[in-house]
């Protein structure tokens, strides 16, 4: 049973950096992709698992907003609110910030379960599809970001 809030922190490594004194704008995406592996592991889904179950997860769009600059060597954290679920599909909103808790971005993305055997979207395996629902009693967005929304999201039927 998930219990918290999942939270993702690094150092903004110096190679990060770019000319202008700041974080490179593809290293935030750098910064948000590990934050998913590290999210999906903490769901169950670790690298072990992905090799024994044939299953992992693809990003199938995303989206960033640049809200502040980061210095090297600054500390950042990224915390996983889930927006949407289905069977086999995330759709997810994470939010980067400083020491001072200040946004420096925002990150949304649809992320979708794949069968690695036969290489096509699948439905979550049964433990991975209850961490989700557990993670979404208490970590579903509450109050609608405005970054939130920018042409992504589940057509329902």
């Amino acid at each position: 049973m998930i219990h918290s809030q999942f939270e993702y922190t690094t150092k903004v490594k110096d190679s990060w950096v770019d000319h202008n004194g700041h974080m490179n704008d593809a290293e935030y995406n750098r910064v948000f992709s590990d934050a998913t592996d590290a999210w999906l592991a903490y769901l169950g889904l670790d690298k072990e698992t992905i090799a024994q179950s044939q299953y992992t997860v693809f990003t199938l769009e995303n989206h960033v907003m640049y809200l502040k600059e980061i210095k090297v060597d600054e500390l950042i954290s990224v915390n996983v609110e889930l927006y949407d679920y289905d069977a086999k599909r995330l759709h997810v909103f994470m939010t980067l910030r400083d020491t001072n808790q200040s946004r420096c971005a925002t990150y949304e993305v649809m992320l979708m379960g794949m069968n690695t055997a036969i290489d096509k979207p699948e439905v979550f395996p049964e433990m991975i599809k209850k961490a989700i629902e557990d993670y979404a009693t208490i970590n579903t967005i509450k109050n609608k970001p405005q970054e939130l929304g920018h042409l992504i999201g589940i057509k329902h039927k």
